[in-house]
């Protein structure tokens, strides 16, 4: 019997799903930081081609629809934050370091659901761990070996660039 809660049928819609919510995403993203100027007609057109990118990938499209809620829900704690700053009078645009901390969260959260879909596509390694739960992936030594490589690359940059100006 069909109910209305009965959202099966959704499953064959989700390459459409995820394609407009790549291309919603980085839209926004790029409008957001504007690190390709000013004209949006070039926002649309490389979120048009970064959706088309992960729709002809079926690992990208798998690791979009599983990371896609938590996303969502970072996004929606940016919605949240930026209406209660206009409340108290100041703005998300003048707190660069938010910008940051929540790109960095999503690419968080991206790498991790990206680790285990392909983990679960490529199968069992010479090495059994169970690297499906985030906590097994986060401490596995060669993902935290390449964070403090990515950590000591972002502070010498950082401490180069500071040092010029």
């Amino acid at each position: 019997m069909a109910t209305f809660l009965d959202v099966s049928g959704l499953q064959y819609f989700s390459s459409i799903f995820v394609f407009l919510f790549v291309w919603i995403v980085v839209y926004a993203v790029v409008l957001w930081t504007k690190a390709l100027g000013d004209n949006k007609f070039i926002y649309l057109i490389v979120g048009l081609l970064m959706g088309i990118f992960v729709l002809i990938s079926p690992i990208a499209t798998s690791v979009v629809a599983s990371t896609a809620p938590f996303i969502a829900v970072v996004f929606l704690f940016v919605v949240l934050l930026n209406v209660a700053l206009k409340m108290l009078g100041g703005d998300l645009d003048s707190f660069h370091s938010v910008k940051v901390i929540f790109f960095v969260i999503v690419l968080v959260v991206i790498i991790i659901g990206a680790g285990v879909k392909v983990k679960d596509q490529i199968g069992e390694q010479e090495n059994p761990q169970d690297l499906s739960k985030s906590i097994n992936l986060i401490l596995h030594p060669k993902f935290l070996g390449t964070v403090l490589i990515f950590a000591i690359a972002i502070f010498t940059i950082g401490l180069i660039a500071s040092r010029g100006s």
